[in-house]
Order: C-alpha cells, then structure tokens, then sequence
C-alpha cells in the first residue's frame, strides 16, 4: 500500500472515531419524552436496505441487503444507549443488529437479543453517513456491502469511507 493510500485510511479511522464521539447526528440519545426515530437503512452504493435475511424473526440470522419495499422488517428503530451509541432493532423481529465477533474486516452482521454488550452498539459519523460499530470498544470497523446482489449478508470492514461503508436514514 502506497504511504499516501496508508495515510488516507489511517485519517478516515480517525475522522470516523472523532464524528462519533462528538455530540450530534443519530447517534444522540433521545429525551424520554420523545418516541424512537424508525428509519431505513439505505445504501449509498446500491439503494437497497438492511433487513434479516428472509425477513427472519430467528436470533443469529444474517443482516442482509434487499431492494427496498417499505417493509417492516426493512424498518430499525433507533434507541439511544448512550450520549454516542444506539441500538438499531428490527421492527419485524425486536432484534438489535448485532456484530458477531470482533472488531476485524469480514465479523459477520446478525440480529440478536438486545442486551448491554458492545456488539450491538453502533453510530453514524457526522460526515459521510458511515455506520460504524463500538465492537470491543473501537470505533474503527463500519457495516459495509460486500456487492450489489440482493440478499449479500453484511459485514465488518475497516473505516475508509467507501461507498460500500455509506447509510442514509430516511424516516421508515
């Protein structure tokens, strides 16, 4: 890898890492007053959101991409842990989105039960839309799509900002 490349990639982590930690974006939690934001997580590469795999209800099942339907099981909804991570749970099958593993390119995505672990925490950096996991405390490793085939399942990937690694969100 060229040193400028090597630079770059080393620069992204970091950008990523601070945009997380910062106050804003999604990754505020809500007032208690305020209900949950419901989004749809869309990617910048190809269009199509994040669901289980064959809209599973089942705990351990694959996140995977899917041309976009407006479906329940394509819809998250956003639940604030802390001031800089949140939950995103399935609204088909109460599952949190879930890391398995650690924080190393190709961990596997799934639904899980939702509980305080880290592998279901997850921000937005304020630029560039990367959806990064907190996996062992980090901050350096983003949900990315590995092609544009409809049911690719996701994966762990170091935070470069590729487009494979960009969200939107718009309201589910």
């Amino acid at each position: 890898m060229k040193g400028t490349d090597m630079f770059k990639n080393r620069y992204a982590a970091l950008a990523f890492a601070a945009a997380i930690t910062t106050a804003g974006g999604l990754a505020a939690a809500a007032p208690a007053h305020a209900e949950d934001p419901i989004v749809k997580l869309v990617s910048s590469q190809n269009g199509k959101c994040l669901q289980p795999v064959n809209a599973s209800v089942l705990q351990g099942d694959a996140i995977v991409q899917m041309a976009c339907n407006g479906s329940r099981e394509q819809q998250w909804t956003v639940k604030g842990v802390s001031s800089t991570a949140v939950h995103l749970v399935n609204r088909n099958s109460g599952l949190c989105m879930d890391a398995r593993g650690g924080a190393t390119n190709g961990t596997p995505i799934q639904q899980w039960t939702c509980n305080s672990i880290s592998n279901e925490k997850w921000g937005f950096g304020i630029t560039n839309n990367l959806l990064g996991s907190f996996v062992a405390g980090t901050a350096s490793h983003c949900v990315a799509t590995p092609g544009s085939l409809d049911g690719l399942p996701m994966e762990l990937r170091f935070c470069d900002g590729n487009v494979s690694q960009l969200w939107s969100r718009p309201a589910g």
